[in-house]
């Protein structure tokens, strides 16, 4: 199974979102920044996810009204 990455853009707050696909299923994540004291900084970055197993046409209506 291979994951594609179809779209990555930021909205107007600067949340990034991402839009994947995963086969025939398509799946919305967002990047997320939490405090972590082993990170040099102390913010760590990861990926979580929005809503899985989506139709295309219901994960680009998903990602369009997150990232307007």
């Amino acid at each position: 199974m291979t994951i594609k990455a179809l779209s990555v853009k930021t909205n107007s707050r600067g949340i990034t979102y991402c839009l994947r696909s995963c086969g025939d299923e398509f799946e919305v994540w967002k990047l997320c920044e939490n405090y972590c004291r082993l990170t040099k900084g102390g913010i760590r970055k990861t990926w979580r996810y929005v809503e899985k197993g989506m139709t295309l046409e219901s994960a680009q209506k998903l990602f369009e009204r997150r990232t307007k």
